[in-house]
């Protein structure tokens, strides 16, 4: 967790269920989930990887090199964070328990089968067998899933985060970690398009008249969305390579650089939704919708397919 987000994240909860119709009744669940991870890392402090010679990672990133930092993580103590995870998350919604007991015994035994250290793309696999396996909904892993892995990035990079330029970065992934970004915001101070990466929550700014994806910049294969009453989220699309990105604007919000995008993002899955119906794939990879859920109604989209340069 980093430190934007350290002791911030009810705040930022009770923001969003003033911002966005029915995520209220969510907000104790995110509470307790943040909490624990919290709690977690007071308990098992995790040592920052040195921080990188500032001369070689600025002349990468002129270069237009992400730096690919992806650290290998204590798999025992991935199990422990979802262990705890799953257990305050059927606390806080009983009717999750015995989702928390398939996953402790899944949990248990991808310990057993894995190495000491892991790599986010085992972590990503463990929660896909959990989903075919019918043990978790979609969108539950998807948090869960994105809550452990940027909880370890985090703390792990956060010597070379910190201090991170990312002035002359323009392309569309991650310069510290190479992960495509799932949302990001509109600056309040000038308007400048900024996107943030789910995994390590680096935070860069990009071309606004440009697909991040496909770098697409024909004004006339780029668009976005909203929704009535909730138009300070954003649905970005490309009509070229049909993938999505959501962008909150933080002019409409009293809020400046402290603004948890993370918990922004699970106030508007609603977007999401509506983007897949639409068509639109998330650039990310992240998937946040259930299978049941695609067939749902649409809700109304206001101003449908308007420039994204506006």
């Amino acid at each position: 967790m980093s430190a934007r987000q350290q002791g911030g994240w009810q705040k930022e909860a009770q923001r969003c269920a003033r911002l966005y119709e029915g995520f209220a009744a969510a907000t104790p669940f995110v509470n307790a989930a943040y909490e624990c991870v919290h709690r977690f890392f007071e308990d098992h402090p995790v040592k920052a990887q040195p921080p990188l010679d500032p001369d070689e990672v600025a002349c990468k990133l002129r270069a237009g090199t992400s730096l690919e930092i992806n650290p290998a993580l204590a798999t025992g103590e991935v199990v422990e964070l979802l262990t705890r995870l799953s257990a305050a998350l059927a606390e806080s919604n009983p009717k999750l328990k015995a989702t928390a007991e398939a996953l402790k015994a899944r949990f248990e035994q991808f310990r057993r089968d894995s190495q000491d250290v892991a790599g986010k793309e085992e972590v990503r696999r463990l929660f896909e067998s959990a989903v075919d396996a019918g043990e978790l909904e979609q969108d539950l892993a998807t948090f869960l899933l994105t809550l452990t892995l940027s909880s370890f990035y985090r703390q792990h990079l956060q010597s070379t985060s910190g201090g991170l330029r990312t002035d002359p970065w323009r392309e569309g992934h991650c310069p510290l970690c190479g992960e495509k970004p799932h949302y990001g915001l509109i600056r309040r101070e000038d308007g400048a398009k900024q996107l943030e990466c789910w995994l390590c929550g680096t935070r860069w700014v990009h071309t606004r008249i440009k697909c991040p994806f496909c770098s697409n910049e024909e004004q006339d294969d780029l668009g976005y969305f909203t929704v009535y009453d909730r138009e300070m989220c954003r649905v970005n699309f490309c009509r070229r390579c049909h993938q999505y990105v959501k962008i909150i604007d933080a002019r409409k919000l009293e809020a400046g650089e402290d603004i948890i995008l993370a918990i922004h993002n699970l106030s508007t899955l609603s977007h999401d939704l509506l983007a897949r119906q639409e068509g639109f794939a998330p650039g990310s990879g992240l998937q946040w919708i259930n299978k049941a859920e695609m067939n749902s109604g649409h809700e109304p989209i206001d101003k449908a397919g308007r420039n994204a340069s506006k």
